[in-house]
């Protein structure tokens, strides 16, 4: 910059604007934190700036230089990732006849500066563009532009500036370009403020209102002061540079024979922010605040508090639709054992929802069976239990909860489900024993009988006919005179060879009359295969008035041998009508007839109904079917 050598007037200006500068510069030293980010809470994320007490963005920090405050509350920070952005600027142009001076090439000093402005805005990268915009005192010229139209409209800028009265009106309306809402956060905002001097005694006064606006919304004022070099010891000239000092810019003097500087040293640092993380420990919703403390090479530094909104609620655990019933019985494979009840454990699956949106890990995931901890979860897979069903020997019902509990604490328990703990016992007594040990009993008769037999044999009590003794006992039987006499015989044979009349026998007609005879049954269950045809198995006659159908021995008298038969599974009993109802006796499998189940007060079967228990198929057929009626056909005379 040119060095001043003011007069006394001047001097006096001057070294207020010294202390001015003196007190801005020991208050440059920010700390800035825009809005946070919740969508994966817990870890938070949040643009934020350091700026050390030469205005000069600090750079290299690392996350231990930095603290987190969440209500009040430290916390350090996870990363801190310095980044490039866009900057937004605003030319400004003051115009006045000043600007219009021209060197001995006849160029302008407005043409030399805005030739300097269009190299540097080509220059910039394509991939970080910045946010341009000219105004002067008319109004805007081009607003929020790329590099390209920036230029442009700066080339096609060619006001009349000896018809112009420099005012502030151009850098008003800069402050209202720049303080609109950024097209990207984080983005820093400034002003290159071109203009001459201004012979206004109340600068000062008019400045205030600017400059409190600029350095409230944080937005950097850089002034190109253009005008002959004895104005740079004037009024304005102090006035214009103590806004740049305290907005944190600087200024530029320029008569014609200086050379400008590169923009770019002025706005790269405004170019770079950081990307803070952290872990957030808060528990509950609502309005929360977020400042941060840095310790700078400069010195500490705290930010502002930013206040800010987020839900947060409990995790949600849903038990996926277990299973309502469970049964416990001996193996399918040998339904007599006492000893062995199967299942011997139920696994059980959830899912967890976060009300809040707030996905986030889990610690512990529990089991209660009745209140009590059944199993319990604290690392991966968190969402499969299993229930020991072991201990189980009586029938009961159940009540299942789930718990889980998130990485930040908050827990929340699931509503009760119900489930039925059914357990049937295996059949016991001597019928029960004689029917699990049947084949080796079996076996064991058969030793012992033939055993006998070979013992008997040796001892000589029994003798064996010999072939030719079986042959001679035949031969005799054969012949008329040595034959045995039966009694009853319609004729005797004596000694002398006579014949005697016997008595006449009983007529077999009679002797069939005389024995008892079979009553057949009215209606009977016919076993059915699974492909719905009848099985080799003789039928189920229904010949009593009630039927008890089940597994147990001494309650029922029609035994049905399946592992979905209950001890007593259902009743059908013969109705005066000579129909026959059908009930359940609320069995586990069911009672179906037609592949409906059966109703508490029972179902009137019909013939050829196919009727299920649990797992097993039968048709119901009557011994004398119902007729079946022809269907009538009507016909009916259509009218013209």
């Amino acid at each position: 910059m040119r060095k001043l050598v003011p007069g006394l007037i001047g001097l006096g200006l001057l070294l207020n604007a010294a202390e001015a500068v003196g007190a801005r510069q020991s208050n440059l030293a920010s700390a800035t934190v825009y809005t946070v980010d919740y969508s994966t809470f817990p870890t938070s994320s949040a643009l934020v700036d350091f700026f050390d007490s030469q205005g000069i963005f600090a750079s290299g920090l690392k996350p231990e230089a930095v603290t987190v405050l969440e209500d009040g509350q430290p916390l350090p920070v996870d990363s801190l990732t310095e980044l490039a952005i866009p900057l937004q600027l605003v030319v400004a142009v003051n115009q006045g006849e000043p600007l219009d001076a021209r060197d001995p090439t006849g160029l302008s000093r407005f043409q030399r500066l805005a030739q300097v402005l269009a190299q540097w805005a080509q220059a910039r990268a394509p991939d970080l563009p910045d946010d341009f915009s000219l105004v002067s005192q008319a109004g805007p010229v081009i607003n929020h532009a790329t590099a390209t139209q920036f230029i442009e409209g700066l080339n096609s800028f060619q006001p009349d500036f000896r018809a112009a009265t420099p005012n502030l009106q151009s850098l008003a309306i800069a402050l209202d370009t720049v303080s609109a809402q950024t097209p990207r956060l984080g983005m820093k905002r400034a002003i290159l403020f071109i203009t001459p001097h201004m012979d206004n005694p109340d600068l000062a006064a008019v400045m205030d209102p600017l400059l409190q606006r600029a350095a409230a919304s944080g937005i950097r004022v850089f002034i190109w002061f253009v005008d002959f070099d004895f104005t740079f010891n004037t009024t304005s000239a102090a006035v214009f540079n103590s806004l740049a000092i305290q907005t944190g810019g600087s200024m530029f003097y320029f008569s014609g024979a200086e050379r400008f500087p590169d923009p770019e040293v002025y706005f790269s640092p405004l170019r770079r922010i950081y990307s803070m993380t952290y872990s957030s420990r808060l528990t509950t919703a609502g309005e929360h605040t977020l400042s941060l403390q840095a310790n700078l090479p400069s010195g500490a530094v705290a930010s502002n508090e930013l206040k800010f909104t987020v839900d947060i609620q409990p995790p949600n655990p849903i038990l996926i639709t277990p299973s309502l019933q469970i049964t416990r019985q001996a193996p399918a494979d040998d339904p007599f054992n006492t000893e062995i009840l199967l299942p011997t454990e139920e696994q059980i699956e959830i899912i967890v929802e976060f009300p809040d949106q707030h996905e986030r890990p889990l610690t512990r995931t529990t089991l209660y069976i009745d209140g009590q901890i059944m199993d319990e979860n604290t690392a991966e897979p968190f969402d499969v239990f299993t229930w020991d069903l072991s201990g189980y020997t009586l029938s009961g019902e159940h009540q299942v909860i789930v718990e889980a509990v998130d990485v930040i604490g908050l827990s929340r328990k699931s509503m009760a489900i119900p489930v039925t703990v059914t357990v049937i016992q295996a059949p016991r007594g001597p019928a029960a024993l004689l029917a699990r040990y049947r084949t080796p009993i079996t076996i064991g008769a058969v030793l012992i009988a033939g055993i006998s037999l070979i013992i008997i044999l040796v001892s000589g009590r029994v003798r064996i006919p010999s072939l030719r003794a079986v042959r001679e006992s035949r031969r005799a039987e054969a012949d008329p005179l040595t034959q045995t006499i039966q009694t009853g015989t319609p004729t005797v044979a004596t000694a002398a060879g006579t014949a005697k009349k016997r008595k006449p026998r009983a007529s077999s007609k009679k002797a069939a009359a005389a024995a008892p005879t079979r009553v057949e049954a009215p209606a009977s269950f016919i076993r059915l295969t699974p492909e719905g045809q009848p099985a080799p198995l003789a039928p189920i006659d229904l010949d009593h008035e009630e039927l008890i159908f089940g597994t147990d021995p001494v309650q029922c008298n029609r035994i049905l041998s399946d592992a979905s038969i209950s001890s007593v599974h259902a009743r059908l009993r013969a109705m005066e009508d000579g129909g026959f109802l059908l009930q359940d006796n609320n069995s586990i499998a069911g009672t179906w007839v037609n592949y409906e189940p059966v109703e508490r007060e029972g179902r009137r079967l019909s013939h050829r109904d196919m009727v299920h228990f649990g797992q097993l198929t039968f048709r119901f057929t009557l011994r004398t079917p119902p007729e079946v009626k022809k269907p009538t056909i009507t016909i009916l005379a259509i009218e013209e």
